[in-house]
């Protein structure tokens, strides 16, 4: 009876180590999502509204991604001073473990902001809508093979358990 019932545990375990690592996954397409909608907020709030850089993180409101702008808020001013807290606050976030991008995203995504405040706004667009681009190719190209390994993942943990149910009996 306990072997049966250690059999049981096994192949739960693994499918849920499976299930783990597929939400994973998942969950980090769905932080490349919310930061290309942060991305395509701030290019319009400086191409229409002509917003500064600290306001845009005052007033931009995502529920998703607050883990992140609370981070831009508090690092942004220095001694009374505004300095630009972008790469600051992605480090933070990345070191806390709260993003979970692959080296080229997350070198995307910083160097979106490098240029956030200054130089004139053209220039500022012009840089931004460069990254934005390439985050979304980069996204379109990279979400299906992602997804399918999600569901890989899934599958793989599954079978892992039965196999070892199966070599136990």
């Amino acid at each position: 009876m306990i072997k049966y019932a250690g059999m049981i545990l096994i192949a739960v375990s693994c499918t849920a180590c499976g299930f783990l690592f597929s939400d994973n996954i998942k969950y980090k397409l769905k932080q490349l999502e919310f930061f290309m909608k942060f991305f395509d907020n701030i290019i319009k709030y400086i191409k229409i509204y002509k917003y500064p850089v600290e306001k845009i993180f005052v007033v931009y409101h995502d529920k998703d991604l607050e883990f992140f702008l609370d981070k831009l808020k508090k690092n942004g001013r220095i001694d009374g001073i505004y300095k630009n807290p972008w790469e600051i606050s992605l480090q933070e976030c990345k070191d806390e473990g709260l993003i979970f991008f692959k080296d080229k995203e997350y070198k995307i995504i910083k160097e979106f902001g490098t240029r956030l405040g200054i130089g004139r706004a053209e220039e500022q667009l012009t840089h931004m809508n460069l990254h934005a681009g390439k985050l979304k190719e980069l996204y379109k190209n990279e979400s299906v093979r992602e997804l399918n390994l999600a569901k890989l993942y899934r599958w793989s943990g599954g079978l892992v358990g039965l196999f070892i149910c199966i070599l136990l009996i």
